[in-house]
């Protein structure tokens, strides 16, 4: 009886099976989901519905180098410090679909398609990096990692996510593999460095992970006293300096090159990445008359100070960070109502379920990782370029972990490395395994397994005392944000409508209106309509809207705010002879016109 070809390629290629299977799993899941995208994608993130609004507004004739977000926040709009070239690469696709297909179905199809080919870009360059570093049975369980821990397969890489959070992981992902790969020096340098720069191009959320990075190869440089490891440090920081340089050229108008922006890649950020970049490699250009690595991580301090002290004029106003420029009470609200702003420890307390789902995996890894490198270390039984990347990345992984507790986004960070570790681990668990027959290894290694892959399991029995993203206010929002219900808003003229923030960009995506309320810190009055109206009392709120040029206030019907007034007339609890009820469709949303 022969075998079937599935089990011929299981023994054969396991690898390239797991590789098959898991694209597979995602490509029927982005099926699944686009089947219904045109009904659930004003229920995606803010930055989704926005970015596709972008897109649309250049497919229909607004300027390269011009972002700006006119209908939200009118007349003056938003302007939206995100890349063109995510835009375009959105724009390769709507545009041939809609020779054939009405726009806004190539619009859908789109949002389902690009998300999609940015993760199995991702598990390509996840399954066979790992395989290089450490064997086709780490990439295996890398790969499956990738593809069913929420974070890396869900978050930000499911059918509709449109925001630039999926190349960034992918760009962390490369850039991270090429820290540590143990050959061919220059060409990981030089992949290394432009992914570290496109990166930078489509937001600095990166960056803190880009300088890890940085550092890892230039100790490698420093201490490997090798020409390998100097030649990996000069290309890498030579493709990061110039390929920062010409996607910043592409980026921005050329009246603009010289203004300085701490929240995008531009004149700051370049001057920063210049000071690091010479800093790193003078050094090794008169290595002759510098001794040890004391003396040449000192040179490299002192000239990276000298470079940043030179470039001060540009990087004084960004000491502050992208929301220096808003008032401290917005400051304040951002840090304690924007989910992803939060600390690690008090996202915790305020979404203690999805907390554990996106750190036990990182927790797991860390610790496994760490105890294998330690015994791996002892036994000595283990190849010097395979312990080598693993205590890099887990040196990077400590990083990423310290970053987390000032923003909790920034977990995302460490899910770049997260799939590798988990993946090393398992490999040698599973050949422990094999060896040994033990039943505590056997134990070990699927408790670790469904740490990493599937974290909530762990969360099962402990569901009814943990603190959920599932609410009625969150149920409130996501039914107001309804297809059906917000096209029922055409029926009126076009208007300009003052709502929560969460309502704005599904506003500006289905309806013909402009929305006053958006949150984008490049916009003090966007972002405090978006926020600070909602924790008012009534006589504070009367006045905030009617002073706005708001036409409409729309609210979620049943929704909860921080303040007791606007709680109260989204239930219908209380009225306002200021406010006329209008009469749309639909059960979720509230319409008022303003009376003046």
């Amino acid at each position: 009886m022969s075998d079937l070809p599935i089990t011929r390629l299981a023994r054969q290629n396991p690898f390239l099976l797991v590789m098959v299977l898991s694209v597979t799993l995602v490509v029927a899941k982005a099926i699944a989901a686009g089947l219904g995208m045109e009904a659930n994608f004003a229920t995606m993130g803010n930055d989704d519905i926005t970015r596709l609004v972008m897109v649309r507004d250049w497919i229909a004739g607004q300027g390269w180098y011009d972002t700006t977000q006119y209908r939200m926040a009118p007349p003056d709009g938003v302007l939206v410090h995100w890349s063109r070239y995510i835009d375009a690469g959105i724009a390769a696709i709507i545009l041939p679909l809609s020779l054939f297909l009405p726009m806004e179905t190539a619009e859908q199809i789109a949002a389902t398609v690009w998300p999609t080919l940015i993760l199995i870009v991702t598990l390509l360059v996840m399954g066979f990096g790992t395989r290089r570093l450490f064997g086709a049975v780490a990439a295996c369980f890398a790969v499956l990692f990738t593809v069913l821990w929420p974070l890396t397969a869900d978050v930000h890489a499911r059918a509709g996510n449109l925001d630039h959070h999926n190349i960034q992981l992918l760009m962390m992902i490369i850039l991270a593999m090429a820290a540590v790969w143990p050959t061919r020096p220059i060409a990981a340098g030089v992949v290394g460095g432009l992914a570290a720069a496109f990166s930078l191009s489509t937001g600095l959320e990166a960056l803190l992970f880009i300088v890890g990075a940085g550092v890892v190869i230039f100790v490698r440089g420093v201490f490997g006293q090798t020409a390998k490891a100097a030649r990996l440090l000069i290309s890498f920081c030579s493709a990061l300096f110039f390929g920062s340089v010409l996607l910043w050229l592409g980026l921005t108008a050329p009246n603009a090159w010289g203004q300085p922006v701490c929240d995008q890649l531009g004149a700051s950020v370049l001057s920063l990445v210049a000071a690091a970049a010479v800093g790193s490699v003078l050094p090794f250009a008169v290595y002759r008359w510098i001794s040890g690595p004391v003396m040449h991580i000192a040179s490299t301090v002192i000239i990276t100070a000298i470079g940043i002290a030179l470039a001060w004029p540009l990087l004084g106003s960004c000491i502050e960070g992208p929301y220096g420029s808003l008032s401290p009470e917005l400051q304040e609200m951002i840090s304690s109502q924007i989910t992803e702003a939060k600390p690690a420890l008090v996202y915790v307390q305020a979404h203690s379920a999805a907390a554990f789902v996106f750190t036990l995996p990182v927790v797991t890894a860390m610790i496994a990782g760490f105890a294998l490198w330690r015994v791996k270390a002892r036994q000595g039984d283990w190849p010097k370029a395979q312990s080598t990347a693993l205590g890099w990345l887990l040196i990077l992984g400590v990083m990423g972990i310290g970053m987390m507790f000032n923003q909790m986004r920034t977990v995302i960070m460490v899910a770049s490395i997260v799939p590798i570790i988990g993946g090393v681990v398992m490999a040698v668990l599973l050949q422990a395994y094999l060896d040994t027959r033990g039943p505590m290894t056997a134990v070990t290694m699927f408790a670790i397994a469904i740490a990493i892959a599937s974290p909530a399991l762990y969360l099962r029995p402990f569901e009814a005392f943990i603190a959920s993203d599932n609410g009625s206010s969150r149920k409130a929002l996501n039914d107001c944000r309804q297809y059906d219900g917000l096209t029922a808003l055409n029926a009126i003229p076009p208007a300009r409508i003052l709502s929560p923030g969460n309502l704005g960009p599904a506003l500006l995506w289905a309806t013909h209106h402009s929305a006053l309320s958006g949150l984008y810190h490049r916009s003090p009055s966007a972002m405090y309509h978006a926020m600070a109206p909602w924790r008012m009392d009534e006589a504070e709120f009367m006045s905030v809207v009617q002073g706005s040029n708001a036409t409409h206030l729309l609210l979620c019907r049943g929704r909860g705010f921080p303040g007791a007034y606007a709680t109260d007339l989204s239930h219908g609890d209380t009225t306002a002879d200021w406010l006329r009820p209008v009469a749309v469709d639909g059960e979720h949303l509230m319409l008022f016109e303003i009376l003046r």
